[in-house]
């Protein structure tokens, strides 16, 4: 089978030859320019199987380049680079005729899984796991990713801060179906009401001041694929209103506009609020909460899954040793106690920059501990094992606390949250005075 070919402009040639590297040894075969011009010129004269362009270039931008290249080669899949997380060039981009989009710094797992959904590969069978983890939790949502995936059923995603929960969207909207299609991200707390309101679901010409011509809602470009809606507990009462009527009905009324449009997207949203708590202070909506609630998926935080920390570590050691041009590095056994003993409070997210600071900032191939930056308000003394078991019990109590609270103060599920027996919680419990 002839291998696909890939043709890569970006203006920055390290990141040209970074991708080269990357996918050539996933069996692709590689062309690179840094002048968009002389990317229009190579697919007038050679066959590509995909474009992978830099949104943002001095010369021309990305879109602009797209466009000129519809003009000649209407079916050609392209898929936008970018830094620029902005919403404008993602919705730009899927709008001017895109495959798919990628934000900067990205994995080449993560990039590799998107090539496959608009090109495939014929010996390509099962797509590899982005979400990397051995612990129970973990284990039991890449379960229940395998059995909801292939269905058309709204998932709701709770968890702190940076726990990965656009992850776990991804994961499911590439193991469906719908991978072909596109995969639109919103954060509902990111926008104010009116401008959320009107990317979301469109707009007629002559709606509101300033509306100068009809503009599609991103629900609509979303068609046939999956939607993101990211911080979901923070939409205004209008967008919940409207996203019922979209999950019951199947169907959006842009603003100014009485018809509605069909529309055929799965819907994914996620929190880091508790939803039945806002329900009860009258600050969301019951029923769009029951909608979205069809199958609840809860990520434990980083410290409630110590299993997890070194094998992130190592996975995010292999890929910033990959990006930055380095040997792959490895931690000293100081460093992962160091790693393990920390609570974390940022999630995997902070994990993944302590790992990328200590691969560029680290001299040789192995990272100590006096390589890895942590914030000093959450390390104990090495000198005080007193203070480190005083902060331990906190950090227990704390955990056991919340756990408690999410489960309406029932110890049985409480304790099977936490990964103990029920009396083992009971003790607890009434070594804290609470019981």
């Amino acid at each position: 089978m002839r291998a696909k070919r890939i043709l890569i402009i970006d203006d920055e040639q390290s990141m040209i030859e970074w991708l080269k590297v990357a996918l050539e040894e996933k069996g692709y075969e590689t062309t690179g320019t840094t002048d968009p011009s002389q990317g229009l010129d190579l697919i007038k004269s050679e066959p590509f199987d995909l474009i992978l362009c830099d949104i943002r270039m001095p010369k021309m931008d990305g879109i602009k380049f797209l466009k000129r290249m519809r003009k000649f080669t209407p079916r050609l899949p392209l898929i936008f680079i970018t830094a620029y997380g902005s919403l404008d060039s993602a919705i730009q981009a899927i709008r001017s005729g895109a495959q798919d989009y990628i934000l900067k710094p990205f994995s080449i797992e993560s990039l590799y899984k998107r090539i496959e959904a608009v090109v495939g590969k014929e010996e390509y069978k099962e797509p590899p796991k982005m979400i990397v983890g051995r612990s129970k939790e973990i284990q039991k949502i890449l379960e229940l990713i395998d059995r909801i995936a292939p269905t058309d059923a709204t998932v709701l995603i709770t968890g702190e801060s940076g726990v990965g929960k656009e992850l776990v969207a991804r994961e499911i909207h590439l193991r469906s179906p719908r991978a072909q299609g596109p995969f639109i991200t919103v954060s509902c707390g990111a926008l104010p009401e009116t401008l959320l309101e009107s990317e979301l679901f469109g707009y007629k010409k002559g709606a509101f001041t300033g509306a100068h011509r009809d503009k599609v809602g991103l629900f609509k470009v979303a068609d046939g694929g999956s939607f993101f809606l990211d911080e979901i507990g923070d939409a205004p009462p209008v967008i919940q209103m409207k996203l019922l009527r979209l999950l019951q009905e199947k169907e959006i009324v842009p603003l100014g506009d009485i018809s509605p449009i069909k529309v055929d997207v799965r819907i994914i949203a996620a929190t880091n609020k508790n939803l039945k708590e806002e329900v009860k202070r009258g600050r969301f909506r019951e029923d769009l909460f029951y909608r979205l609630n069809v199958v609840p998926i809860h990520i434990p935080p980083l410290r409630e899954r110590k299993e997890d920390i070194i094998i992130l570590a190592e996975h995010f050691l292999k890929k910033y040793s990959e990006r930055v041009g380095v040997g792959l590095k490895r931690l000293s056994k100081e460093a992962e106690e160091l790693l393990t003993s920390y609570p974390w409070p940022g999630n995997v997210r902070e994990l993944e920059n302590i790992i990328e600071r200590a691969v560029i900032l680290s001299k040789g191939p192995v990272i100590k501990r006096d390589d890895i930056e942590l914030s000093s308000s959450y390390l104990p003394r090495r000198s005080s094992p007193k203070r480190k078991s005083g902060i331990l019990r906190q950090l227990e109590k704390e955990t056991v606390e919340r756990i408690l609270k999410e489960e309406g103060g029932n110890v049985s599920r409480a304790a099977s949250r936490l990964g103990i027996h029920r009396s083992t919680l009971y003790r607890i419990l009434k070594r804290q005075g609470r019981r």
